[in-house]
């Protein structure tokens, strides 16, 4: 009250260990609690890198110097991504306790410190999925075609049953996920808005088909990827084929969640199909040339939203796909606010927008790690 602030003095006074045990027991995601791999994950960097050193502190006695000594003395002794992370979920915590009334301001303020960082990932084509998908085993090359062709994550392929199959409709339902936990592998309820219905292209369909030729008859209860002897099929089974896979295929750097990416791009995208999984269903990129109408033209000349196109409003996940990036007109680029970068300059813009091939709509969405290979850096209004 000195300074004009009040602080909670029953909770300003609680350790960051106290603390951070009740954040993890309350904490929620879209009115979810935290998934099980997600509490693991989060109390693994707790007792690994921020409690030895902060844990024993009251939350007002933790400092912006404390925890820039902190970041300093765990970037000597770790790597940058589980730096990042531990820093990422300190922020987090001293967030709340900002909002508790226990702190009068997050001392967490080392710029970009929690922002990840990943290199641009590869946009597979279709000639590339099919040649990784000829060099894994018979019993997983369905695996990958429904990885590309439905879009889908490797724990919600791994959850799949013959019953969430509609063949005479072309359709998949994702309902649930496989993650590998501490204890074994879980079920679960797929990501916060991930349960949905995905529409499969005829090519998606073909490959599904000759998949259940390949596997032996079973109740629709059944898991639709097994082993070859009929065992459960777990993640590193997969890893290990795709590790193969990928060498033989001469794409040493490929990822198996980059199948995932190519297909959103090639495929849901164009179409407009909402079962993506994602926590936005605007397009990814839309196709520039004359099939758009001329007022649209004219409306992105003038700097606004051509008719039709998604326009902008409340977002759960204010940054897109990839910590620091915006979800509004300057899709992919990193936030300023976190990043201390500006925003492209109308030269940058320009070049963007005198490419031929594509243009983002105003309030589009583009993560710029997985852009079409030969194209621009700088995605900028359309």
């Amino acid at each position: 009250m000195g300074r004009g602030v009040w602080l909670d003095p029953l909770r300003s006074g609680v350790t960051l260990r106290e603390y951070s045990q009740a954040w993890l027991a309350e904490r929620t995601v879209r009115g979810r609690p935290l998934a099980v791999r997600t509490h693991e994950t989060y109390q693994q960097s707790l007792d690994r890198w921020v409690l030895p050193a902060l844990g024993g502190l009251p939350l007002d006695r933790i400092t912006p110097a404390a925890v820039r000594r902190w970041h300093a003395e765990t970037s000597a002794a770790t790597g940058p991504t589980a730096t990042r992370q531990a820093y990422a979920l300190l922020h987090a915590i001293l967030a709340t306790a900002v909002a508790d009334d226990a702190l009068p301001r997050n001392p967490c303020r080392i710029t970009g410190a929690g922002q990840a960082r990943s290199d641009e990932r590869p946009l597979l084509d279709v000639d590339q999925v099919q040649h990784l998908s000829a060099n894994m085993p018979e019993h997983l090359r369905g695996l990958v075609d429904l990885a590309f062709w439905a879009h889908l994550r490797l724990a919600e392929l791994l959850a799949l049953r013959i019953g969430d199959i509609d063949m005479d409709a072309g359709t998949v339902a994702v309902q649930r996920q496989v993650v590998e936990t501490d204890a074994g592998p879980m079920e679960s309820p797929p990501k916060a808005g991930s349960q949905r219905v995905v529409h499969l292209p005829p090519q998606g369909v073909s490959a599904l088909a000759e998949h259940l030729q390949t596997r032996s008859p079973a109740l629709p209860t059944a898991r639709l990827f097994v082993r070859r002897d009929g065992r459960a099929l777990r993640a590193h089974h997969v890893h290990a084929a795709w590790s193969t896979a990928r060498r033989a295929a001469d794409l040493p750097g490929v990822h198996l969640h980059d199948l995932r990416h190519a297909g959103l791009n090639s495929g849901g995208a164009e179409r407009g199909d909402p079962g993506r999984g994602h926590a936005t269903c605007r397009p990814l990129v839309v196709p520039r040339g004359d099939d758009l109408p001329a007022r649209g033209r004219a409306a992105r000349r003038r700097g606004r939203s051509p008719p039709g196109a998604p326009r902008s409003g409340h977002d759960p996940e204010p940054y897109g796909h990839v910590a620091g990036t915006r979800a509004d007109g300057i899709a992919g680029l990193p936030s300023p606010e976190l990043s201390g970068q500006s925003k492209p300059t109308g030269q940058e813009r320009r070049a963007w927008d005198s490419n031929p091939r594509w243009v983002l709509p105003h309030s589009g969405f583009q993560d710029r790690r997985h852009r079409p290979l030969g194209e621009p850096s700088w995605p900028g209004r359309g």
